[in-house]
């Protein structure tokens, strides 16, 4: 993706002349869902798991519509976090947790293997569930947390954040619902790390033994990303937000895979790949190719719809537009030193660059990134005390695990694989809000 400056303020100017009139309330839709409770106040709720996203999203939480009442991590407090409040209450075993706490709702941000275990004791407890990305392992344990949302009467909610975020809804909103891109056949995206994504723990952090937990060592604690046996590798962890998002944007979900990886980069014991590359079928003529890497990072992570009428690229801390003119197409030259060999136009870093225009364009965790976890925990609180509907991302994200077990089943075969049929059945578990409003106090 080798735009020059000069070609990305021209892709901003574009995104945001066609783009820049939806504020992020607005896209949002229902304001009752942005504001939060009022009647009924807070949610009274936990957090299950307390690592970096778990802290991330602890501080995203605003006090005036979620109270977190206690936090389980099956490391000790002075372990995982030793400035917590001494007065929140801490438990290592989040059974016992449910079991004592008076709880309305839970956020579960644990390792992706103990996903639907959590969710589903927390449904059947009568628990709202908030569960991060990615929903589950397999389409099993999908069918298996939707249909204890639907037995219960109570949400279930993935959280892909880029669906509360005012720059990926404003994309959406008035550029792919308007029709700027025409008909969108391609679609091409990227992850690109030059990082193993292996973690090192503090050498003054305290002993802790979590093999009770079911973990072999710190470092398999630690590390649970890099082992099948606790992930499913590149796809689970940054593949089903691309997913997400395509899925999406187009309103339809794979039908087919072909892909192939390995590891390639990090022969450090881990066991998924480090490389992951893939082409996703979806019906009419659409196809995503998928590259997944940890050996570069020049790319980033991006993702480009190229349609007949435009072509939209979101990522790397920015959004960008351009139109299609059969009359004077769009193309970007390179420049050339003495007649014979091209040149590199070096600019300013994304992040940097981008952080001089309008915070609308900027799609990063930062700045209104943060700001979706905000909204996305605030429409979850709203649905729960008022009724409101919110998007079903329950069995959307059933279906981003469908692709991404799809795509890792084509690795191991070495061919083509259909994408399995829809996880679940019954209806709409985002409807199910509006029957709820009489069972909201808890006693």
């Amino acid at each position: 993706m080798g735009l020059t400056p000069e070609a990305r303020k021209i892709g901003r100017r574009n995104f945001l002349k066609a783009a820049g009139g939806a504020s992020a309330l607005a896209a949002l839709g229902t304001t009752a869902i942005v504001r939060g409770p009022k009647r009924g106040g807070p949610v009274r709720a936990a957090l299950i798991g307390y690592g970096k996203q778990g802290r991330l999203l602890h501080s995203c939480i605003d006090p005036s519509v979620m109270t977190i009442a206690a936090i389980a991590d099956i490391r000790p407090r002075a372990t995982a976090a030793p400035d917590v409040d001494a007065d929140l209450p801490w438990y290592q075993d989040w059974r016992r947790m449910l079991q004592q706490e008076r709880l309305e709702a839970v956020i579960v941000a644990t390792p992706l293997w103990t996903h639907a275990e959590i969710a589903i004791a927390c449904l059947e407890a009568r628990k709202h569930v908030l569960c991060e990305t990615a929903m589950a392992m397999n389409a099993t344990e999908c069918t298996g947390m939707l249909e204890a949302s639907e037995r219960n009467q109570r949400l279930l909610v993935i959280g892909y954040q880029h669906r509360f975020h005012s720059t990926y809804l404003s994309a959406y909103q008035n550029i792919v619902e308007e029709g700027l891109l025409g008909e969108v056949y391609s679609i091409e995206a990227a992850w690109h790390s030059y990082t193993s994504g292996r973690l090192q723990a503090s050498p003054d952090a305290p002993p802790f033994d979590p093999r009770p937990w079911g973990y072999a060592s710190a470092d398999d604690l630690l590390n649970w990303r890099l082992f099948h046996r606790h992930s499913n590798g590149l796809m689970s962890e940054r593949g089903s937000e691309i997913i997400s998002l395509t899925s999406w944007y187009l309103n339809s979900r794979p039908t087919a895979v072909q892909a192939h990886g390995g590891i390639y980069s990090y022969k450090d014991g881990r066991d998924v790949n480090d490389h992951v590359f893939a082409t996703l079928e979806y019906p009419n003529g659409r196809t995503t190719t998928l590259s997944l890497i940890q050996s570069n990072g020049f790319e980033g992570s991006y993702t480009q719809f190229m349609g007949t009428s435009g072509t939209l690229i979101i990522g790397n801390d920015e959004a960008l537009f351009f139109t299609e003119d059969n009359s004077r197409p769009t193309k970007l030259e390179p420049a050339y030193l003495r007649g014979k060999h091209t040149v590199l136009d070096a600019s300013a870093s994304r992040t940097q660059e981008a952080a001089n225009h309008s915070s609308l364009v900027q799609a990063g965790n930062g700045g209104n990134g943060m700001e979706a976890y905000r909204q996305e925990v605030s429409a979850f609180c709203g649905s729960i005390r008022t009724g409101a509907r919110m998007v079903n991302l329950a069995q959307h994200a059933s279906e981003v695990v469908q692709a991404c077990s799809a795509v890792c089943e084509s690795i191991r075969q070495g061919k083509r694989v259909t994408v399995g049929a829809r996880a679940g059945s019954g209806q709409p578990v985002a409807s199910l809000a509006l029957n709820m409003r009489s069972e909201i106090c808890m006693t």
